[in-house]
């Protein structure tokens, strides 16, 4: 009998519906991190949520399929630096909160984001910044 050799759990969003995670592929993981980098540009609170959001919504596509018209970005959104369809971030912002995010976002992608240390050295480098 095989091994699974990663961590998987179900969690439950806000609307009630129940999702597996597990790692994303490597397809996936390098769409994720190509939507994570997006970070570096980031100038508001909202320019950061959108980062969040995106990345929660590549991480969860496995678990919408056929549940939208369609969940990656259509050409004219990803020339406007978008990921995932209109319809389906819509819906992600009406359903999604920040923890749940972090879990989404520790289990798929590998970034542990409420862990205080990561907390500390971001608000340090925001700091040296900030001096610079």
């Amino acid at each position: 009998m095989a091994t699974t050799v990663y961590t998987q759990e179900e969690i439950t969003l806000q609307d009630g519906t129940e999702v597996r995670l597990r790692p994303l592929p490597i397809g996936r993981l390098r769409r994720f991190m190509e939507a994570w980098g997006k970070f570096a540009e980031v100038e508001s609170d909202d320019d950061g949520f959108n980062v969040f959001i995106n990345c929660a919504g590549i991480a969860l596509e496995d678990n919408y399929k056929g549940k939208f018209d369609a969940l990656k970005a259509s050409k004219d959104e990803k020339e406007a630096g978008e990921f995932l369809s209109a319809e389906y971030k819509e819906y992600l912002e009406d359903t999604l909160d920040l923890d749940t995010i972090y879990r989404i976002l520790e289990i798929t992608g590998g970034l542990k984001l409420n862990d205080p240390k990561v907390m500390e050295a971001a608000q340090k480098a925001a700091e040296e910044l900030g001096r610079a």
